[in-house]
């Protein structure tokens, strides 16, 4: 998943909780926790070969799964005061294994778990890279959200329940028979904007 679709994923997650109980503040850290894992990708400015070695392995092993999630939970009870320490922590921990759970499905590009005890890398690769099934679910909910806060839980659960649905489908059905299918999957970048690449996160190709 790329970082603007974890955005919208996180921000969808603290819809069904978090926002209600602590407004924005809670959203927001959700939406960081959500985002702890891709901080590795600051490597780019050491160049492609540098972020292509270490993405996907500094962030997203056990130091950060581990401490990140805390420390923000910390700085939203103790310092900002958002809410209590432990409630926040269970909310953030969870945005952020979603996070890394998402990665290990989505693309073939190996998450190192459990570094820095394991190098071994996990890697489902149910979509291609540039897949525009999760992206139109989780911008549309979450605009959804935004142009109709009341209906915020529920549009949030749709959102979510959907993009898993889409996974299972491709896990059980992964070869696309149709044209329309193979445009959808990134078919559709064939001579596209670079802006509409961008758009979706994707700032690779």
């Amino acid at each position: 998943m790329k970082v603007p679709e974890h955005v919208a994923f996180s921000f969808l997650l603290a819809q069904l909780g978090v926002h209600q109980q602590y407004g924005w503040p809670g959203t927001a850290l959700v939406i960081a926790a959500g985002c702890l894992p891709d901080l590795d990708g600051i490597g780019i400015i050491g160049g492609w070969r540098f972020y292509r070695r270490y993405h996907r392995i500094l962030g997203h092993g056990l130091p950060m799964t581990l401490l990140g999630p805390a420390a923000l939970a910390f700085l939203g009870s103790w310092t900002l005061h958002v809410g209590p320490f432990l409630v926040l922590w269970s909310w953030l921990q969870v945005s952020l294994l979603l996070h890394l759970f998402t990665d290990v499905c989505f693309y073939n590009w190996p998450v190192q778990l459990a570094w820095p005890l394991s190098k071994r890398g996990w890697a489902g690769g149910l979509l291609t890279w540039n897949d525009l099934v999760p992206t139109i679910l989780l911008y549309g909910g979450a605009a959804s959200i935004l142009a109709w806060p009341e209906k915020r839980m529920w549009t949030a659960l749709v959102a979510i329940v959907a993009t898993a649905t889409y996974l299972g489908w491709r896990a059980l059905r992964p070869e696309r028979e149709f044209a329309w299918e193979a445009w959808l999957a990134g078919g559709w970048t064939e001579r596209s904007p670079r802006l509409c690449r961008w758009i979706t996160g994707d700032f690779v190709t």
